[in-house]
């Protein structure tokens, strides 16, 4: 896969999670980077449990309409090999 067939799956997935959730994992991700940076290796796995967490989340907050939609997308999506 290219990056631009990455962009086209990242698109499906931003265009339907909420700005709530969407914000939940960037606090997340900024939580994960201050521990990566300065804390210790148990405070990192934390962390990246925490950020995964918070996608999983967002993920599971989507609507089965959304989640349709994602597949439909990825589903006709073709990766430029």
């Amino acid at each position: 896969m290219h990056k631009i067939d990455h962009a086209a799956i990242l698109f499906a997935y931003l265009s339907r999670i909420t700005h709530a959730d969407i914000e939940n994992i960037l606090e997340r991700e900024r939580v994960w980077l201050h521990a990566a940076m300065n804390l210790g290796n148990s405070a990192q796995l934390s962390a990246q449990a925490g950020m995964y967490g918070a996608v999983a989340n967002a993920v599971n907050n989507l609507r089965e309409y959304d989640v349709a939609l994602i597949d439909k997308t990825l589903k006709g999506f073709k990766p430029n090999i």
